[in-house]
């Protein structure tokens, strides 16, 4: 083309060019990566989000450098035992020791709390000091006598339990639960740092409520399925020995490859599957380590309670889980109506109840239950799972299975809820 026809092209053209430019570019920067909820909400939570990275790095070489010493061999089986009851008996006390400290400083009448907690600073030091002297052996003691039950389901190859269980013992972080608020569906989670404040807590979940028009909960959690897995540092040896076993689950799933470990973060059927397989196989499993090892310590008769919330005795004639259930499926009635707003005061509601009752839920919403809804391994279903047939098929499945093993290897080869209805279990 010659030089004076492109010009003339140039002219009658470039204004159309400018526009189409115009257009794509913002098409293309519509609904930014750097702009969609995942991006948005990470920058929100920044400096908030617990890095799970490094302290997995951090705790998986001091594992390893602990299993090439592997000091509780020493020991017999009755002096294992005797060393982790000390163990939880040290940790109560450090706790209790902490709490005095605690006290003193929240104490307006002591004008000068650090002269004042001298001793008791002195003390709680001590007690930690020695609490973390021997909380490797403890790890390493309890690790081994829910192994020994493991191997027994035909979880070992040449005597070793796959994948090993292993856990660490620290201060859990938090989650953050993000839910539609159309229907009850998880959509997002984010770990959260250790140590919030209730204050924290609610700044965050209405912070994120505004900023995506979606429900949001955060809450403690009682244990982390990450390798090793983190477990509270807590005195309650059943509901340890309990946790561990639930999140050697997800890892056993995970290292299967397993579809319903894999689909775990996008498929809420998956993550059903997934919690309540991991549910009913601890309760399989723990009362046999205690048995074992810890007779005098029973087994709750309905397991260990699903639920994480402050509350004080049940006052007869409230009935929890029938509350809760009712709560359930009326706010998935008005949901599905397109009331959202009803069903959000209608849960409000509900959970002013709940307080009223003893029971310390911060937080009654559809992130809540997307969350609880999970864990749906109680017979006839978990009240906060509503009508939900996932975890009634995974009980079943649990039921025609001759062990515990045969039932978690059957789980392994699911995809869907038809998959665990059909599925046959063989060892």
């Amino acid at each position: 083309m010659a030089p004076a026809t492109l010009r003339v092209a140039l002219r009658r053209d470039l204004p159309r060019l400018l526009v189409v430019v115009i257009v794509l570019t913002g098409l293309r920067y519509d609904v930014p990566p750097a702009d969609s909820r995942d991006a948005l909400l990470s920058r929100r939570l920044s400096g908030l989000t617990f890095n799970l990275v490094n302290w997995t790095l951090g705790a998986a070489s001091d594992k390893i450098g602990f299993e090439l010493i592997s000091p509780q061999d020493g020991l017999s089986d009755a002096a294992q035992v005797a060393f982790v009851r000390d163990f939880v008996r040290l940790v109560a006390e450090t706790r209790a020791a902490e709490d005095e400290v605690t006290r003193i400083y929240l104490d307006p009448a002591i004008p000068d709390p650090e002269a004042h907690s001298v001793a008791e600073r002195a003390m709680r030091d001590r007690l930690r000091a020695q609490l973390e002297a021997r909380r490797g052996v403890a790890e390493a003691i309890l690790q081994e006598q829910v192994e020994s039950v493991l191997r027994e389901e035909g979880f070992a190859l040449g005597g070793q339990v796959l994948p090993p269980l292993r856990f660490r013992m620290t201060q859990l972080p938090y989650v953050l639960i993000v839910s539609r608020r159309d229907r009850i569906e998880r959509i997002d989670q984010r770990e959260l740092v250790t140590g919030l404040s209730v204050d924290q807590a609610d700044r965050i979940e209405r912070d994120t409520e505004r900023a995506f028009d979606v429900s949001a909960f955060v809450t403690p959690i009682g244990g982390l399925g990450a390798y090793p897995t983190m477990l509270p540092e807590t005195d309650a040896l059943v509901f340890l020995l309990a946790t561990a076993t639930h999140e050697w689950v997800h890892n056993y799933l995970l290292v299967r490859l397993a579809p319903v470990a894999t689909g775990y973060a996008e498929d809420p059927v998956a993550r059903v599957i997934n919690e309540t397989t991991a549910t009913l196989f601890e309760r399989d499993i723990t009362p046999r380590v205690l048995k074992r090892f810890y007779p005098d310590l029973a087994w709750p008769a309905d397991g260990l309670a699903s639920l994480v919330s402050d509350s004080v005795a049940q006052p007869a004639p409230f009935d929890f889980n029938r509350e809760m259930r009712i709560t359930r499926l009326r706010a998935d009635e008005l949901l599905a109506e397109g009331r959202i707003e009803e069903a959000e005061a209608y849960m409000e509601a509900r959970r002013a109840i709940f307080v009223a009752a003893g029971y310390g839920i911060r937080r009654l919403n559809q992130a809540y239950f997307a969350f609880y809804g999970a864990y749906n391994a109680e017979p006839g279903g978990a009240p906060t799972a509503g009508r939900d047939p996932i975890g009634p098929a995974v009980q079943a499945l649990r039921a025609r299975s001759a062990t515990a093993g045969d039932f978690l290897r059957a789980i392994a080869t699911v995809r869907s809820l038809a998959d665990v209805e059909a599925a046959a279990p063989t060892r």
